[in-house]
């Protein structure tokens, strides 16, 4: 479905439970609004006009954004197709309004009080055939969030660049170019639509698709005491990810949990960092999927904000933030 029949289907299936008149009017780029539209419901006589964002659906990671539109628009209003349990629990205790497109609806303004929860969730069909966002895909994708300008080197170029057979990039530009991920400019040239909406979409799809599949093993610090930032990581190999990679980019987080992505064999990992193997370890580590021309001790910085963003921790959330504001949308 698209934004409007999103709408429409969700204003359709309220109808069946609360009597009201509606009117909506779309909001285009050109005005500088940052939402979809307008939205003017009246109930029982009384009107009230709300600022609208109209999505397929919200992970935990895009919460901080929602909360961002609820503080800038008096009135706000998220509509979306399908929103999960805790989701909604947040949006409810922030006071952020919201319709579904079951019908389930909550709406808390001074002067109206709308709540139903009882409607059963719509099953959506995942997307089928879509070779953009397998676990392959999603790798190439990643070094087209890295760099935007490798869409259009050669396809065996993009192919050496990611490690991935050359008969997928063809099937994964295709993929990119239906969901208009990324759009032709003429034969030769693509151009990424929204650097954005492909991040947030790459994100949903690492934690659901990829990110399970490079799990090596726990680990815990053999010596408790010891600095963690004075460990020397072997930056061609392993790198920090998530939470310490955060605290190393904007000295702004104190770690919890540890995330590591490397090309290291266990026994490497226990013998040169003097990790033990623990089921309940502070220490997560992954497979480095990438190859590491950064010469960092962190993960490229758009991991490590996909790493805090799809944490529930709020310290986290926020340290994502700051680095998507300094480090990511600076250079897009």
């Amino acid at each position: 479905m698209n934004e409007i029949e999103i709408l429409n289907n969700a204003i359709y299936n309220l109808e069946k439970n609360i009597p009201l008149n509606w009117d909506w009017k779309t909001i285009y780029y050109e005005k500088n609004k940052e939402v979809d539209g307008e939205l003017s419901i009246i109930v029982n006589n009384q009107k009230k006009i709300f600022f609208v964002e109209i999505k397929k659906d919200v992970k935990n990671h895009q919460l901080f954004n929602i909360l961002n539109y609820k503080n800038k628009f008096t009135n706000f209003l998220l509509v979306a197709e399908k929103l999960y349990p805790k989701v909604k629990k947040e949006l409810r205790e922030n006071r952020v309004n919201y319709l579904e497109g079951n019908g389930n609806v909550y709406i808390n303004t001074d002067d109206l009080f709308l709540y139903i929860d009882t409607n059963e969730v719509a099953k959506t069909q995942k997307e089928k055939g879509n070779r953009a966002f397998t676990k392959t895909g999603l790798k190439v994708i990643f070094q087209f969030l890295l760099n935007p300008k490798l869409i259009n080197q050669t396809q065996r170029e993009i192919a050496e660049v990611t490690n991935v057979a050359l008969g997928n990039i063809p099937l994964i530009i295709n993929g990119l170019l239906e969901t208009n991920l990324i759009v032709r400019l003429d034969k030769n040239e693509y151009v990424i639509n929204n650097y954005e909406e492909l991040l947030n979409k790459w994100i949903t799809e690492f934690e659901q698709t990829l990110k399970p599949t490079l799990f090596k093993q726990r680990f815990r610090f053999q010596n408790k005491d010891k600095d963690w930032r004075t460990i020397p990581l072997n930056t061609d190999k392993t790198v920090w990810g998530g939470e310490p990679a955060g605290d190393i980019i904007t000295n702004h987080l104190r770690p919890e949990k540890f995330t590591i992505y490397t090309k290291e064999t266990t026994k490497e990992l226990i013998l040169n960092y003097k990790l033990l193997p623990d089921d309940e370890g502070e220490i997560t580590v992954y497979d480095r999927f990438w190859n590491n021309e950064y010469n960092t001790n962190t993960a490229p910085n758009e991991l490590v904000y996909t790493d805090l963003m799809i944490t529930e921790d709020k310290r986290c959330i926020e340290t994502a933030k700051l680095i998507f504001n300094e480090h990511i949308q600076p250079n897009l």
